[in-house]
């Protein structure tokens, strides 16, 4: 797929909200400052994946060339990187298929959800306790914040 035109906008939309956070007045609405600062970190990471991309499929391409060249040993480890690089490339395309799809206004708040053993006794108690730290961390592994705002731990560890 071809992301050049949308990465272009975004690159123009960049260069517009850089010029309005950069006006005097800009904090003097806290709540806009704040979604203009969401939406310029949201394109920036987007770009900052895109030279990422980029720079993956131009090394891809000269190991595919250093492979069909006269030097065995460049050859050879030249086709060693490719099936990481191409491994790289496909895993930032949809990082970057994703960032460009339109985004959901409710997509960044925040949620409480509610873990109860209910019936199942000590059975029940563990699986809570399992489904709490898979939670964890999962929240972990995608940067979010996690607060418990009650808990009440069983004997038996759930």
């Amino acid at each position: 797929m071809d992301f050049e035109p949308l990465i272009d906008k975004k690159k123009e939309r960049l260069a517009e909200l850089e010029g309005i956070m950069s006006a005097e007045d800009f904090y003097s609405d806290p709540k806009q400052a704040a979604e203009i600062s969401r939406e310029y970190n949201y394109i920036k990471k987007l770009l900052e994946d895109w030279d990422l991309f980029s720079d993956s499929r131009r090394q891809l391409k000269d190991n595919h060339e250093l492979v069909k060249g006269d030097d065995e040993e460049m050859a050879a480890l030249a086709q060693e990187e490719i099936p990481d690089l191409e491994s790289s490339c496909e895993k930032l395309e949809l990082q970057i298929q994703y960032a460009l799809l339109p985004q959901d206004k409710t997509e960044d708040r925040d949620a409480i959800v509610e873990i109860r053993a209910g019936t199942g006794g000590d059975e029940a108690s563990l699986f809570a306790g399992d489904l709490y730290r898979m939670y964890q961390r999962f929240s972990e592994l995608n940067g979010w914040k996690l607060e418990p705002l009650e808990s009440s731990p069983s004997e038996v560890g759930g």
